[in-house]
Formats: C-alpha cells, sequence, structure tokens
C-alpha cells in the first residue's frame, strides 16, 4: 500500500506540477545600502499595480546565512503558458532599468515547481512573518521527493509547509523547503527537522542527501504586492 501511494504521489506530480509554477528572483542591494533598493523596488510594484498585473508578488529579506541581507521576490502558482503573457514585458524592463536595477544586482532567477501533494499550504501562507527555506542537493530527485512524503506525515504539527523542485535555473536536483512561521517560538518546532531527514534516509536505505542549507527569509508587506489584499 505504502509503494501504491508513493507510486500515485509520482504520477500526480508529474502530470500536475507543471500547472504549479513559481519564479524566484534574488537580489542584492548595492553598496550604497537596502534603502535606495527598498524605494525603488516599491515603486516598480506601484507600476504593477497600475497595470492591474494580476500576478501575486511576494518578497522577504533573507536574515540568516552567507545570503544576509540579499532580497528574494517570487511570484506562484502559474501555469508554464503564463510566462509567455506576462504584464508588458518591455514596459517592466524600462521601469526596473530606471527604479531598481540601479541600486541592487539580480544574483540569480530560476523556477520551480510545487509539489500540490506535498504541501500543507498554498502559496496565501506564505506571508508568514519568517519563512525557514531549506534547500536540499540530492543525487536522485524521485527519492528525495520519496524522503520529503514520508517527512511530511512526520511534520503535521507544522503549518504552512511548503515543497519545490527546482525545474530550470540552477542544479535541477534540488528541492526547497519553505516553512512558515509566525515568531521564532514556533520556528523551533522545525529544530529537529535535519535529524527526522537523515534518520527517514537512514531507515529507507535511499542515501540520496548530499547537502542541506538553511536560510530564514523576513516577510515585507509593503515589498510585496498581491491583488485583492
Amino acid at each position: 500500500m505504502k509503494r501504491l501511494t508513493f507510486l500515485l504521489v509520482l504520477l500526480s506530480h508529474s502530470l500536475l506540477a507543471q500547472q504549479h509554477i513559481a519564479q524566484f528572483a534574488v537580489w542584492e542591494p548595492g553598496a550604497g545600502g537596502s534603502q535606495a533598493f527598498e524605494t525603488g523596488y516599491r515603486q516598480h510594484l506601484l507600476w504593477h499595480k497600475d497595470k492591474q498585473d494580476p500576478w501575486a508578488w511576494y518578497g522577504w529579506f533573507i536574515i540568516s546565512g552567507p545570503r544576509y541581507g540579499t532580497f528574494v521576490d517570487a511570484t506562484f502558482d502559474h501555469d508554464w503558458s503564463d510566462f509567455d503573457h506576462a504584464v508588458d514585458p518591455a514596459g517592466d524592463r524600462a521601469d526596473n532599468a530606471l527604479h531598481v536595477h540601479p541600486f541592487a544586482e539580480v544574483k540569480t532567477v530560476f523556477k520551480a515547481a510545487r509539489i500540490k501533494e506535498l504541501c500543507m499550504t498554498d502559496s496565501s501562507s506564505f506571508t508568514a512573518k519568517y519563512l525557514r527555506m531549506l534547500t536540499l542537493e540530492v543525487s536522485d530527485i524521485n527519492n528525495g521527493i520519496r524522503l520529503i512524503a514520508q517527512l511530511r506525515s512526520r511534520m503535521q504539527p507544522l503549518r504552512n509547509f511548503g515543497v519545490f523542485q527546482v525545474v530550470d535555473g540552477g542544479d535541477i536536483n534540488r528541492l526547497i523547503l519553505l516553512l512558515g512561521f509566525d515568531n521564532f517560538a514556533a520556528y523551533g518546532r522545525s529544530e529537529a527537522l535535519q535529524a527526522t531527514l537523515l534518520q527517514l534516509e537512514a531507515a529507507s536505505k535511499l542515501k540520496t542527501i548530499h547537502a542541506i542549507s538553511s536560510e530564514t527569509l523576513a516577510y515585507r508587506a509593503d515589498m510585496s504586492l498581491i491583488p485583492g489584499r
């Protein structure tokens, strides 16, 4: 039964993940500090609002790890075809060049498929005060997904549990977990997540995890644009 359930998860993942694409961009503010970047980025969001952009844009600053101080923006739950019909691409590039690029460098842009069947949340939950972003480098993506499926059953007390597979813009043997928390007291409930994953890996004899990294993202409502809110 467990094997059948796992096969169904993989099948539904392959059929549906393409309809739940997220795009992430990582910005590094310039030497002058983040204030000019923040002002310019908020101005750019007004451009999207004036254009009645239907996409939701979420923004966070990374507050731990080597990328401390960089800004992450993301838009979620797209079909691939949505990227053929973004609102006024030329105008978007021009406004970015005017208000954002003078004050920050784009370090990377990547797309990731949300594995809907393994999530205990949707994109509306990513407005939690803190997101713990865990990046798993694996040798076999299917074994990695299998481990996360087992982890999910252990993490039922946690809400805001999102799972993504990188599909473009980086190593595609990479899984990203996003866990949302309203405070660090709640955040602490995820402290043993790495140990749990490694125990599950040892018990299942999958031997697929090469590395796990953890970063904390602080949500910035003033640097996000969510239609209808």
